[in-house]
């Protein structure tokens, strides 16, 4: 029964490294993923790569031509539009529920903090996505509403290579992290209504700026 659970989980565990990749830029929008290569490169056989692949489709990571086969998804303002519009609903949602952190988790918030203006001052935006992605994650798991909470998730990877761009679209903005410093004083200073405030702010500010860039693009 292990085995099998193990067996199960390469599939998802290579999904998770593909995404990491695409999110790096490492395969860019319309790189051919081909399963031999993607085998090879992972240790396994052509049949977990096809399911990681079939999963990440799924997710829009990925498109699939029965004719030419696996492709990295190309970007569209019309889908950040609407990824990101489930993102606010949602997650809105989640924050409006969340318990106040108590003194380790706010401690570990500010040590995300620190990372992320780190990657943020060294141009490291790849991986700023990801940490970005860690950091919500750390708050929204805050929240007893784990079934919203897991759907939350599943929209922040999908959206992990739009954020990726996100400071290259916006060349004007700050490039620090002043939002993400408002919400951990609005979590420690236990204030819901500022809470909600200040995510409602920086979010339509990425979501706009985020789709204007791409339409720029004529994406």
């Amino acid at each position: 029964m292990k085995k099998k659970t193990r067996s199960m989980d390469i599939p998802a565990n290579i999904a998770d490294q593909l995404r990491e990749l695409v999110t790096r830029g490492v395969f860019a929008p319309g790189f051919q993923l081909r399963q031999v290569e993607l085998a090879e490169r992972f240790g396994a056989s052509r049949v977990p790569v096809r399911e990681a692949l079939k999963l990440l489709t799924a997710e829009g990571v990925v498109a699939h031509d029965p004719n030419r086969g696996f492709f990295v998804a190309e970007l569209s303002s019309e889908e950040a539009r609407q990824l990101y519009r489930m993102r606010h609903l949602l997650e809105s949602e989640v924050l409006s529920t969340i318990a106040w952190p108590d003194k380790q988790q706010l401690a570990d918030l500010n040590a995300q903090l620190a990372t992320l203006e780190k990657l943020m001052k060294d141009g490291n935006r790849a991986e700023w996505a990801i940490q970005h992605r860690n950091f919500y994650r750390s708050i929204f798991e805050l929240s007893p509403q784990k079934v919203l909470v897991q759907e939350v998730l599943r929209l922040l990877r999908m959206t992990d290579r739009y954020r990726s761009l996100g400071p290259r679209l916006s060349p004007g903005e700050s490039e620090d992290v002043a939002s993400e410093k408002h919400v951990v004083k609005a979590l420690a200073a236990r204030d819901r209504p500022r809470l909600l405030r200040v995510f409602e702010q920086d979010r339509s500010r990425i979501e706009e700026g985020l789709v204007a860039g791409l339409v720029a693009r004529g994406m």
